[in-house]
């Protein structure tokens, strides 16, 4: 009969532990969010300067695409790392952010034909700016989030602790 409640203590305990790793993990989940959104943006901009032949626009959109890709794995080993800190992503973020400025301004200068020579309209050109300029709210908006988690300001962080005290 002892052994019967020891499972189900063992049991209680796994589940209990499962659901603290899985708090910490969705700390990160906007960021995480943010991030795939980035990588598929970049994706899609590379694929796109692939077919226009535009070299420095490749390097650059390559280049984004891969460190996205570097930050998402960042991402993904929160599931087994509590540490409150993502530099990679941190960096990333910012380069991001950089770049959506450098390309805002690429837009009003001829030096726009390497980078985003599919602007053919002014429509287009404004639409191109709307995301560019989502791209920078919602990056500065991620790393505010991160700035939060590494100074232990974020919601999560209580939930986590009353979890841990049950």
């Amino acid at each position: 009969m002892a052994q019967k409640f020891s499972n189900q203590d063992e049991i209680e305990h796994k589940k209990r532990e499962d659901n603290i790793r899985y708090l910490y993990f969705s700390r990160y989940l906007m960021v995480r969010y943010t991030v795939i959104f980035f990588l598929f943006s970049n994706l899609l901009w590379l694929l796109i300067l692939l077919e226009y032949q535009k070299m420095p626009g490749i390097i650059l959109s390559g280049l984004m695409t891969f460190l996205s890709g570097i930050a998402a794995i960042e991402q993904l080993t929160k599931m087994h790392n509590r540490k409150s800190d993502v530099p990679v992503t941190r960096i990333y973020l910012w380069l991001q952010i950089f770049v959506n400025i450098l390309l805002i301004i690429c837009t009003f200068i001829p030096l726009k034909i390497n980078f985003l020579p599919f602007i053919t309209s002014s429509s287009l050109k404004y639409l191109i700016l709307t995301f560019l300029l989502l791209g920078i709210v919602v990056g500065l908006s991620s790393e505010r989030r991160i700035n939060n988690i590494r100074r232990g300001r974020d919601r999560y962080l209580k939930v986590i602790k009353s979890a841990k005290n049950n």
